[in-house]
């Protein structure tokens, strides 16, 4: 079966952000105290992010049963840290 939807993983686009901030302090405290051919490869790697795939795998359903139930399920699942997250509800759609 095919995931209804592929997207960028929110645990790891949070990793990703923290490992750049980490490049700029380095970066940043090495300014001076370097030669500037190393200064310069610290700044151009604090500020060319790594590009983000999209690992997360998204399916889902929405939608009115036949009983007349209305049900929403939902779940995600990274390739690449395994972040899980998923959410379901049921509730009866009032027929007069």
């Amino acid at each position: 079966m095919s995931a209804d939807n592929w997207a960028i993983c929110p645990k790891c686009k949070k990793s990703e952000d923290a490992k750049q901030e980490k490049l700029r302090k380095k970066a940043t405290a090495a300014y001076g105290k370097v030669p500037p051919d190393e200064y310069l490869k610290l700044l151009e790697a604090a500020n060319n992010p790594q590009e983000m795939r999209e690992t997360l795998r998204e399916d889902y359903q929405i939608g009115v049963m036949d009983d007349g139930e209305f049900d929403i399920e939902y779940s995600a699942y990274c390739d690449k840290c395994g972040f899980k997250f998923s959410y379901k509800h049921a509730e009866d759609v009032p027929i007069a």
